[in-house]
């Protein structure tokens, strides 16, 4: 699908979120092939960004130098370890910098992509930053050929910006638990619906209509796309909205089933995608006081959730049961659990997979009194 084919079958909307460009020359400088890493190092450090010129593999050359030299000066053994590096690398390398002429980076052998023109149709000239171009190139992929998951008879197309599972042990226990509790409940709220998969397996087992809500623009818009392309709309709603929003609250009645797909790490935010896998203090605790406000005595909230940072050492206990022994409005009518598998061979003595031979996803079946 090129960007004219694109437009012609949606429009996307001016408020979704999209990587920054800068304009102007200020605080750059060319970088060529055969200039020294070190130095340009030294230079990003400094403040200065480094405008790539020549071929594309010069831009890849010099990222993949500096992701070694950052793993070298920050060594990763355990989470918070990685998420240093990756905070070190996304600094340093957000100062390495493709200039885009008439909707195309100007280097040799450089991928074009259609979201170049569809995001900044406005603009004719501009920068970004490498690794910005390197994740619409991937989010580009997944778009247009799709993400096929076991619990789903079709494809999901997540546009860019949006949280898609890469691991389905979760989504498995609540397929399983959907598929024989579903016939109870004729409205389904998906909270935090990212790209849509938990509102669609809802739809796929029987809901008789799912609205779905989450902070991110992207996501909405991601999610109305897919409900599209599966004739799905007259049957799902979207809307931009922390927690529940405002629609169930001015209609003044509850919700029959409301499933949640929380973020799992305990941490702050940088950005509103990071707010899909890091929860601050108390944002259980805010979930239920809305779910209780939300739900009818004897309304039912599904909550998949994985003990990956009890076992990692981020926190000592599960937030999900922390917030329903304080919240006084749910109570646990089950926990449906199922181990992780393990990866693969290659990676069997990495600390993640340490981490992943003991996590257990969880299914909290939760319960309005």
């Amino acid at each position: 699908m090129d960007y004219d084919a694109m437009q012609h079958r949606i429009q996307i909307p001016s408020g979704i979120i999209r990587p920054e460009i800068r304009s102007g020359p200020d605080g750059t400088a060319p970088f060529r092939a055969g200039m020294k890493y070190g130095r340009a190092l030294r230079d990003i450090e400094a403040g200065e960004y480094k405008v790539i010129q020549g071929s594309f593999a010069t831009a890849l050359a010099f990222y993949s130098w500096l992701r070694k030299q950052t793993s070298h000066e920050y060594p990763v053994n355990d989470h918070s370890s990685s998420r240093l590096n990756r905070k070190k690398l996304a600094a340093r390398a957000g100062h390495i910098m493709i200039r885009v002429k008439d909707h195309k980076p100007d280097m040799d052998k450089a991928p074009s992509n259609p979201w170049l023109k569809a995001f900044y149709s406005g603009k004719s000239e501009f920068l970004i930053s490498l690794p910005d171009l390197l994740g619409m190139n991937g989010a580009w992929q997944w778009f247009v050929n799709g993400v096929k998951y076991p619990v789903l008879d079709h494809r999901l197309h997540p546009f860019y910006g949006v949280y898609f599972p890469v691991r389905t042990a979760h989504l498995m226990l609540l397929d399983n638990w959907l598929h024989k509790s579903i016939k109870m409940f004729r409205h389904v709220t998906d909270i935090g619906t990212g790209c849509g998969i938990m509102g669609f397996m809802a739809l796929k087992h029987g809901a008789g209509s799912v609205r779905a809500t989450d902070i991110n623009p992207n996501a909405i818009f991601s999610t109305i796309i897919d409900a599209g392309r599966m004739g799905l709309r007259s049957r799902l709603t979207a809307e931009q909205a922390s927690f529940f929003g405002k629609e169930n609250r001015t209609r003044g009645k509850g919700c029959g089933l409301t499933l949640f797909n929380p973020p799992w790490i305990p941490g702050s935010s940088s950005n509103i995608i990071d707010k899909g896998i890091y929860y601050e203090e108390g944002f259980f605790e805010e979930f239920l006081a809305a779910a209780a406000e939300n739900t009818e005595p004897g309304g039912t909230v599904a909550v998949v959730f994985s003990d990956y940072a009890v076992i990692a050492g981020l926190t000592e206990k599960n937030p999900v049961e922390t917030a329903v022994s304080a919240s006084g409005h749910f109570s646990v009518a089950d926990v449906i659990t199922g181990k992780v598998p393990e990866r693969s061979r290659k990676r069997s003595k990495s600390w993640i997979n340490r981490i992943r031979e003991n996590e257990t996803a969880g299914l909290w079946i939760l319960r309005r009194t």
